[in-house]
């Protein structure tokens, strides 16, 4: 029965992926929805992007290990959500553009809004192996398959979520997930609280110290954690691209702060989680601790249905992402540089061969590293992704009149270029992240104060 609900579940997740194709008339409405998405259809895309495996399985993994520290990644996704709400949202409505090395392109000029765009998919292409990888680990222990196997149904599955629909089919597909993991969440959320009286036993059972103190792994580190999500999901085409979906930008707006307020809740339900099963079943591995938790409590119907929840979760966070990197490929490398005057039909006939040559690119990857680490796959796509492309994108939406617009080439290079190396030279990975950062911040912020002096100069003369 579990396994046939599961099965069920995702099968249903796959034909909504298929009925987005209906909406596409064309790349407009492949790439945005045509910008004439309401709120539900935003906050759909967002929750079906945001949350991934990382907000359910990893917080609950977290959480078996240090207890209520582990609300950080969740707390980081709140705060960007309402940052994309308060200010992305507001500034979308006044600059229609489909993707962030636009925006940088028209600041900073050509060259870096390619450098950007590569730079930015690869960032984007890391983590959607991770989301694989993640997802080929419950398969595996689920439905008692072989890697090759599992990669090769997921990858099917999440390239069918946009390929047909794009971002009409993660929409569907993010709408569907939404409605499963809240059912999921409020579900295990009862069971926890009324059924196993699991929060008394939490409660009793840990010490305050390291469990109840959200600062555990230190000030400076788990502040680090949700300062690096923020940034993350900041510097992320997906989500940008579910924001200037938004007919408005009331629409845009409201739908970043609905998503905010959805995601709470799973991550609190999920923490409790995992510190529960650390006191049941400490012996097993961390990660096993939210799927084995609905395996254990509850019916094997629902149960079935809410694991695939978790493992839609993660694909449907690939799909996005595989999205965001064809969009950028498409309309900042392709149609630029190589087919300037390409026909509607055709931007959308290589939309979709990009689509699927990402799939079939993360099976072989996937396939070849299956034993790799999940977070390792996660923090290097942050490299890729924050550093060459939050500080520029900043600068050119809110100073863009201050800055030297020959210095964004070269802060979208420098970051990630002194992050790799901060790593290659034996140095923490979590501070190479901000080391890429102050490399790009300096290189922005001195070659503007060059700009003024030089500015000042001319009219002294």
């Amino acid at each position: 029965m579990l396994i046939l609900s599961a099965t069920l579940t995702l099968m249903i997740t796959g034909v909504a992926g298929y009925l987005g194709k209906l909406k596409v008339k064309n790349t407009k409405d492949f790439i945005t929805g045509g910008n004439r998405i309401g709120v539900v259809g935003v906050t759909s895309m967002l929750m079906g992007s945001i949350i991934g495996g990382a907000s359910t399985v990893g917080t609950a993994q977290m959480a078996y290990n240090r207890g209520i520290a582990a609300i950080w990644f969740i707390l980081g996704l709140c705060v960007s959500s309402i940052i994309l709400g308060l200010i992305y949202s507001k500034y979308m409505d006044k600059e229609r553009m489909d993707t962030i090395p636009q925006i940088i392109g028209t600041t900073y000029g050509k060259k870096s809004r390619t450098a950007a765009s590569v730079l930015l998919s690869i960032g984007m292409f890391i983590h959607i192996n991770g989301q694989v990888i993640a997802v080929i680990a419950l398969f595996t222990a689920i439905f008692n398959l072989n890697v090759v196997s599992s990669a090769l149904i997921v990858t099917i599955l999440l390239v069918v979520y946009v390929v047909f629909g794009g971002f009409w089919g993660s929409t569907l597909v993010g709408s569907v997930k939404t409605v499963l993991l809240y059912g999921t969440s409020l579900i295990c959320g009862y069971i926890l609280i009324f059924h196993l009286n699991g929060v008394h036993e939490i409660l009793t059972f840990f010490p305050k110290e390291p469990w109840f103190n959200i600062f555990s792994g230190g000030l400076a580190e788990d502040l680090a954690s949700g300062i690096a999500t923020v940034v993350g999901v900041l510097s992320t085409q997906t989500y940008f691209q579910a924001v200037v979906a938004g007919k408005d930008y009331k629409t845009s707006r409201y739908s970043a702060f609905l998503t905010a307020f959805f995601v709470l809740p799973v991550g609190i339900v999920c923490t409790l989680i995992g510190m529960y099963m650390r006191i049941h079943y400490p012996n097993i591995s961390p990660r096993e601790a939210f799927p084995l938790f609905l395996l254990n409590y509850l019916n094997h119907g629902i149960g079935g249905i809410s694991i695939a929840t978790v493992l839609i979760s993660s694909i449907a966070t690939g799909a996005g992402l595989a999205l965001g990197v064809a969009t950028m490929f498409v309309r900042d490398v392709y149609k630029p540089l190589i087919n300037e005057g390409i026909s509607d039909k055709k931007e959308l006939y290589i939309l979709r061969i990009s689509i699927v040559c990402i799939g079939l690119l993360s099976l072989f990857i996937v396939i070849q590293n299956k034993d790799s680490m999940i977070l390792g796959w996660g923090f290097l796509s942050m490299v890729f992704r924050a550093t060459p492309i939050f500080l520029p994108l900043t600068a050119a939406m809110f100073f863009k009149d201050k800055i030297n617009k020959k210095s964004g080439f070269y802060a979208i290079l420098g970051g990630p270029l002194s992050s790799v190396l901060w790593i290659l030279l034996g140095f923490g990975k979590i501070s190479s992240l901000y080391i890429g950062l102050m490399v790009s911040f300096f290189i922005l912020f001195f070659s503007g104060k060059l700009k003024i002096l030089t500015s000042k100069n001319e009219i002294n003369k």
